[in-house]
């Protein structure tokens, strides 16, 4: 129930923004943790300024962890140097889990370089370092992650 409710909320929040500020991206990613999980996701950013966007992603846990989902909200600032665009951030979030795991808070550091092949679409490669405080304690740890923007 908590993993749709947070869905759910997620959904809505990127869909009022979208409908009010009009979303200029959207994207799929795939992560590696150094534990060997695997994280596959959908986000979608939107501009608040001259280098400031404000990311929302979720991902599922493709292995491992089955029904691990990670939602988390950022804001980047990003440095445009044609046709690169490094960028860094922080975020928030949740990392929901199925019984018997225990869902918990997160928060995020986020390090990566988007490149624009086109004006419509951009890669991206990024470091999330998660902290994540759950029912057995603090955790910590590098996602390495890759994937495709669409921009609209």
């Amino acid at each position: 129930m908590k993993q749709a409710t947070a869905l759910l909320a997620l959904l809505l929040a990127v869909g009022w923004v979208g409908t009010h500020g009009g979303a200029v991206s959207v994207g799929v990613s795939v992560g590696y943790e150094i534990t060997g999980l695997v994280l596959v996701g959908a986000l979608t950013e939107l501009p608040i300024g001259a280098s400031l966007d404000v990311r929302a992603q979720v991902g599922f846990a493709a292995s491992n962890v089955a029904g691990l989902m990670l939602v988390t909200t950022d804001l980047l600032a990003h440095w445009l140097v044609p046709p690169i665009d490094p960028y860094a951030g922080v975020g928030i979030g949740a990392a929901l889990t199925p019984s018997p795991y225990s869902s918990g808070a997160v928060a995020e550091g986020i390090a990566g370089l988007r490149a624009a092949p086109s004006e419509a679409v951009q890669l991206f490669l990024q470091v999330r370092y998660l902290l994540r405080r759950s029912g057995v304690g603090w955790s910590a740890g590098p996602v390495f992650e890759g994937g495709l923007l669409a921009r609209f």
